[in-house]
């Protein structure tokens, strides 16, 4: 009866002896276009799949990195073990901030006054070893999601991941994820690791001269060492204590450590002169040779490379100038003015005139908030 029925309306739709229309053929689609929307369909797969990936990690532990996995690879003893914020010393903070990322708790996660700097520095010394002017915010994206190497699009994609991570996350969880992923050397991640291999004490105890040398160290990990520094780390390491006390006095770390690391200082009030910026010593620049050089040149006069700590040189490295004047002629030495004001070592003189010259690790001038 059924059948009946429906032949009958398929008559009186398509005439009695009409018989269906004949199906479109499939349209065939080039390859090159199936290929492009598989290419665009993993990219917005894998781009979504690193936003939850942050969002994950907005509150469980790093598990790994993709630095650590090729460490793994070469043969090295990866060790790592994360430790909250609350179980770090303030004065590694301080020390990685004074050293790497001055701004820190002003940017919002690209300091493009740094990079600036960096370009004007690398534009005057070509050929030479160049600078970076990357952030701590940069470099924990880098380190997190990221690999050394990669050229611009791995760039592009650092620099949207640290804006990410500067949104979901927030400066303290930025630090507490960067001393727990930068790599100290010798297969040591985080500040515990590294910490308990060079000083044999928990992160929770680093001194502020322990917390330097750590610091200092960060740009080339697998060539200085923080246990048993060289000439250089030493000077470094000196550059850094002083910072790090300008750091403290100006409150630069506050975002992290909360309201007992504000500034203190008093603010100027309604038509005063506002207060200059801090001056900051500079810290000096590796040596171009010798057994602390990043980039040693052997005799055939062909630069040799190294990878791990080239890379982590120049994409890695804050810009160490904040806040100071224009450097000088890069070929000069550099100009009296640009030292700490002459009252302080003359008042510190007369006070202490006996005093004996600071250790190798105190290698140079506190450079205090000028009044």
């Amino acid at each position: 009866m059924s059948d009946n029925t429906s032949n009958t309306a398929a008559s009186a739709y398509y005439g009695t002896d009409a018989a269906p229309p004949p199906q479109k053929p499939k349209r065939h689609v080039p390859l090159w276009r199936r290929l492009l929307v598989r290419v665009i369909q993993a990219g917005i797969a894998l781009f979504l799949l690193f936003h939850l990936y942050a969002l994950v990690l907005r509150v469980l532990p790093v598990p790994g990195t993709i630095l650590m996995t090729q460490r793994a690879g070469q043969g090295e003893d990866v060790r790592k073990d994360w430790t909250s914020l609350d179980k770090i010393s303030p004065h590694l903070v301080l020390a990685v901030i004074a050293a790497e990322d001055a701004k820190f708790c002003e940017h919002g996660g690209i300091d493009w006054e740094a990079i600036e700097k960096a370009r004007e520095f690398n534009r005057r010394n070509k050929g030479e070893r160049r600078r970076g002017g990357s952030t701590i915010s940069q470099q924990t994206a880098k380190n997190v999601f990221f690999w050394n190497g990669g050229g611009m699009p791995r760039k592009a994609g650092e620099a949207w991941m640290t804006y990410v991570i500067e949104t979901v996350w927030g400066k303290r969880r930025i630090m507490e994820v960067y001393l727990n992923v930068a790599e100290w050397g010798d297969g040591l991640f985080g500040a515990e690791a590294a910490a308990q291999a060079r000083f044999g004490k928990s992160a929770a105890d680093l001194t502020p001269l322990e917390a330097a040398r750590l610091a200092a160290v960060l740009p080339s990990p697998n060539k200085w060492s923080a246990d048993k520094p060289g000439p250089y780390v030493r000077k470094r390491t000196g550059s850094i204590q002083s910072r790090m006390r300008v750091v403290a006095n100006e409150g630069y770390a506050a975002c992290v450590l909360g309201d007992e690391f504000r500034s203190s200082l008093p603010k100027p009030e309604k038509g005063e002169t506002p207060r200059p910026p801090p001056v900051f010593e500079e810290i000096p620049e590796a040596p171009e040779e010798g057994e602390e050089a990043i980039g040693a040149v052997p005799a055939d006069g062909a630069p040799a490379v190294n990878e791990n700590d080239v890379l982590n040189d120049i994409l890695n490295s804050a810009d160490e100038t904040f806040n100071a004047a224009p450097p000088a002629d890069p070929a000069a030495e550099p100009a009296p003015e640009a030292a700490p004001p002459a009252e302080a070592p003359a008042a510190d003189a007369a006070t202490d005139p006996a005093s004996e010259p600071p250790p190798a690790d105190e290698g140079g001038p506190t450079v205090l908030t000028p009044q």
